[in-house]
């Protein structure tokens, strides 16, 4: 049988030389065939080497299947490697906000802002990388693949790893939380009852949690977060991060909360209440609070009924005073004192970079002096007074200057502060906002109170309010 020359082949090869194709021209004379070897010879012209499939080479050849295109050469695509990771057998993503339930009340125990393991307990458990497999074309050039990156040990404290470099577990009982890269373990004072005198004021690194009432004359600090159960009673509560009454507290007026976090409570009463994150609360009654963030009262209960309370960033609240017109304030915003305390720190500021500069120009000058003279001026006592002046206005410019920012952070943060009620608002309420104060004469419904550059102003609540 006659075979035909190589030429009458053709050989397609895809944009990106994953695949290549064959064509099989009929053959002039009828007696004519294709070999294995003609196709073989016409791929390796086209440079193809890898992924050839001779069986399907023969069956093209033995089925006499002419003028059609056959896939006959397949590249290997790479297959990527993956990145180790960590699967975390604890919550790292806890819901500090209370639901409201579809009463629009708000259910406070459904806070939660600790996650607990005991020791042994496994926290992580840590995944390899799984390496990539490389691939190649049907003319022989190597893909390469993603190769999968290790993670790097989890790093904090309260926990360790095990022999097998992969799972990690609780060294000790307590509070677990992740602050970005890090896995923190602290421990956690935990009481099963009530908290009270007998037992003695409580003063905690970690977190606190009383599952009874607090009574009066009990003072807790905690460097964490401190959680109620119970009720509050005329106690002092001083927290570094959030403080959560599940029942509220009745202070007496002598009960003090302060913290630097947020709060959460069902109510207030009688309470002085210092905080530099935001409150979320039911009713505050008759209490003295000042809060760097936002009060918000939203639900359907929430109430600001008497005493004084301030917010930099705003109030929300679905009800402020009461029927009987009783004095209640409001402030929003900055507030005077903190402009003109900003102002003087100001001038305070510009006044000691100045007298500053005026040090190192005499410091400069004893150095000219010691040049000129070869003379050391080290202890000579006006050098030493001007040292010992610059070193204390150094150290009082960095705590104005810190003040300062601090101060420009509130202020800040106090633009566009406005006081939103949902629902009623009972004359006898006084709005102010910086500078501005607005005393109501009428009941009023729905509104917001804003500040513009000569009043306080008012303009509809657009909020879904039952």
């Amino acid at each position: 049988m006659p075979t035909l020359i190589n030429e009458k082949l053709l050989v397609r090869v895809s944009y990106d030389e994953m695949e290549a194709y064959v064509t099989l021209p009929a053959p002039e004379e009828e007696e004519a065939d294709y070999t294995v070897s003609d196709l073989m010879g016409a791929l390796r012209e086209k440079g193809v080497s890898t992924g050839i499939d001779q069986k399907r080479l023969s069956d093209i050849i033995m089925a006499r299947r002419y003028d059609q295109e056959f896939l006959v050469a397949r590249g290997k695509r790479p297959e990527d490697g993956v990145d180790g990771y960590y699967d975390y057998n604890f919550n790292t993503k806890l819901d500090k906000k209370p639901k409201v339930l579809p009463d629009g009340s708000v259910d406070y125990w459904s806070v939660n802002s600790i996650e607990s393991v005991v020791a042994g307990q496994v926290i992580a458990i840590y995944h390899p990388a799984i390496e990539g497999k490389d691939g190649i074309t049907v003319k022989g050039k190597p893909i390469l693949a993603k190769r999968g990156r290790e993670q790097l040990p989890i790093k904090g404290k309260g926990f360790e790893r095990m022999n097998d470099n992969l799972t990690y577990t609780a060294s000790i009982d307590g509070k677990i939380e992740k602050q970005n890269d890090r896995i923190v373990i602290l421990p956690v004072h935990e009481i099963f009852g009530n908290a009270d005198l007998g037992g003695g004021n409580i003063n905690f690194r970690g977190d606190v949690i009383v599952h009874g009432n607090v009574e009066s004359g009990v003072c807790i600090k905690a460097t964490g977060t401190i959680t109620i159960d119970g009720v509050a009673e005329a106690c002092e509560l001083e927290a570094a991060k959030d403080i959560i009454l599940r029942s509220g507290m009745l202070g007496g007026n002598k009960g003090l909360v302060k913290t630097k976090g947020n709060i959460t409570a069902k109510f207030f009463e009688f309470t002085k209440i210092e905080c530099e994150g935001n409150i979320q609360a039911d009713v505050l009654m008759d209490c003295t609070v000042y809060c760097q963030g936002n009060v918000i009262m939203d639900g359907a209960r929430g109430s600001i009924i008497g005493g004084v309370v301030s917010a930099v960033r705003g109030i929300e609240v679905s009800s402020l005073g009461n029927d009987a017109e009783k004095k209640t304030e409001v402030y929003v915003g900055a507030g005077v004192d903190v402009y003109s305390r900003l102002r003087v720190l100001e001038k305070k500021i510009e006044a000691t970079r100045e007298n500053l500069e005026k040090i190192e120009n005499g410091l400069r000058q004893f150095e000219l002096l010691e040049k000129e003279r070869g003379v050391s001026y080290a202890k000579d006592a006006r050098r030493m007074s001007l040292l010992r002046i610059k070193i204390r206005d150094t150290a009082t410019l960095a705590n104005d200057e810190a003040e300062a920012r601090k101060l420009k952070a509130l202020s800040d943060a106090s633009r566009g502060a406005c006081v939103s009620v949902l629902k009623d608002v009972f004359p006898g309420v006084i709005v102010s906002i910086d500078d501005m104060k607005f005393t109501l004469k009428n009941k009023g419904r729905s509104v917001e109170f804003y500040k513009m550059p000569d009043k306080i102003n008012t303009r509809p609540c657009y909020r879904d309010v039952d």
